[in-house]
């Protein structure tokens, strides 16, 4: 399983693809450790103070966004597409 990486993010992790490490991923709240651990200055990107997403990034699994319940409790398979997405400003 990987985590597509767009915009600065992928350009902080120098790749737009990260592998997952972790033997046996839970949720997405585990993928998104294994990726911090690997990259650590994403957290403060993506992660606000309390430990939630913060509300301008998006993370998604096959095309979903995740927040609430789901980020913390849905099982992931490992044909699971993840993704992080940045916000996006255009003119």
């Amino acid at each position: 399983m990987k985590w597509k990486l767009f915009a600065n993010f992928a350009e902080i992790a120098g790749e737009r693809e990260i592998e997952i490490r972790m033997e046996s991923v839970v949720t997405i709240e585990d993928a998104l450790e294994d990726l911090f651990d690997q990259i650590p200055k994403l957290r403060e990107l993506v992660m606000n103070e309390q430990g939630g997403v913060l509300n301008h990034v998006q993370v998604l699994c096959n095309g979903e966004e995740m927040r609430g319940e789901k980020f913390s409790q849905m099982a992931l398979g490992n044909d699971d597409e993840l993704a992080i997405i940045p916000p996006m400003s255009g003119g």
